[in-house]
C-alpha cells in the first residue's frame, strides 16, 4: 500500500536548514494497523504529512497504492489525497453549525457526489461507527467520543485506501479513547489499512506494528506479537 524510499525533507533556506526526514525507508502492507511514534522533533508529523499527501519530500520516492506521488503537482496530489486518504485528527475538526450527517457529507461534495448519494453514504458511515441515531445532532450535542466517531465516519464515507489518524485519542479520556481504539481495530479487521501517529504507548500497544522515529530516521520497526484488544479491555464482545 505504501512504499517510501530515501525520503528526505528539509525545511528552511540558507544556513537555517532543518532536516525533518533524513533518507527514510518505509513499507506498509495493505491491511496493516501501524503506529508511528516518536518525541517532538522526531519527524513523525512530517512523515504523516508525506503519507497523507499534504506535502512533498525534498528528495526520495513515495508510492501509494502503486502510484508514484512524490513528484506530482498540487492538483494531482489533492486528487490522490481525496481518493485514497481518510484523515482523523485529535481536535475532530467538525463544523459546529452542521449536523453529524452534514459533516460526514462535506468531503463528498468535493468529489462531485450527488446530494442523494452523499446522504446515503454518510448515513451508512454513521451506522458503521455506531451513531446511526445521531445524524441530526450538532457537535455541541455530542460527547467527545461521539464527535471523534463522526470524524471517523467522515473519513470512511469516501471509502479511502488508508485511514490516517493524528493523535486520534489525544483529546479523549481513557475509557473513551479505548472505545475509539476498538473502532479502529474493528475497521482494521474489516480490511482497512490504518496508520496512527501518536506519542501514546497505550495506543501503540493496540497496533500490530510499531515504528519509532528519532531525528528523522527510523529507530526501530517491530511487530507486536500480541496487540491488546480494546474491546476486551472494555469487557465488550466483538
Amino acid at each position: 500500500m505504501i512504499t517510501i524510499r530515501g525520503m528526505t525533507k528539509v525545511y528552511g533556506v540558507g544556513d537555517t536548514q532543518v532536516v525533518a526526514l533524513a533518507g527514510l525507508d518505509l513499507t506498509v502492507a495493505e491491511g496493516e494497523l501501524l503506529a508511528i511514534m516518536g518525541p517532538s522533533g522526531s519527524g513523525k508529523s512530517t512523515l504523516m504529512n508525506m503519507i497523507g499527501c499534504l506535502d512533498r519530500p525534498t528528495a526520495g520516492d513515495y508510492f501509494l497504492a502503486g502510484r508514484e506521488v512524490s513528484r506530482v503537482d498540487d492538483n494531482e496530489r489533492a486528487e490522490v489525497r481525496n481518493r485514497h486518504i481518510g484523515f482523523i485528527f485529535q481536535g475532530f475538526n467538525l463544523l459546529p453549525r452542521l449536523t453529524a450527517v452534514q459533516n460526514v457529507e462535506t468531503p463528498l461534495i468535493y468529489r462531485g457526489v450527488s446530494a442523494r448519494k452523499r446522504r446515503e453514504l454518510a448515513l451508512a458511515a454513521l451506522i458503521t461507527v455506531g451513531l446511526g441515531g445521531r445524524g441530526n445532532h450538532r457537535p455541541a450535542q455530542l460527547s467527545g467520543g461521539q464527535q471523534q466517531r463522526v470524524a471517523v465516519a467522515r473519513a470512511l464515507a469516501s471509502d479511502p485506501s488508508i485511514l490516517l489518524g493524528d493523535e486520534p485519542t489525544g483529546a479523549l479520556d481513557s475509557k473513551t479513547g479505548q472505545e475509539v481504539l476498538g473502532l479502529f481495530q474493528d475497521l482494521n479487521r474489516q480490511g482497512r489499512t490504518v496508520v496512527l501517529v501518536t506519542h501514546d504507548e497505550r495506543v501503540a500497544a493496540h497496533c500490530q506494528r510499531v515504528v519509532r522515529l528519532a531525528d528523522g530516521r527510523i529507530l526501530s520497526d517491530e511487530l507486536n506479537a500480541e496487540p491488546l484488544d480494546a474491546r476486551a479491555d472494555l469487557g465488550v464482545a466483538r
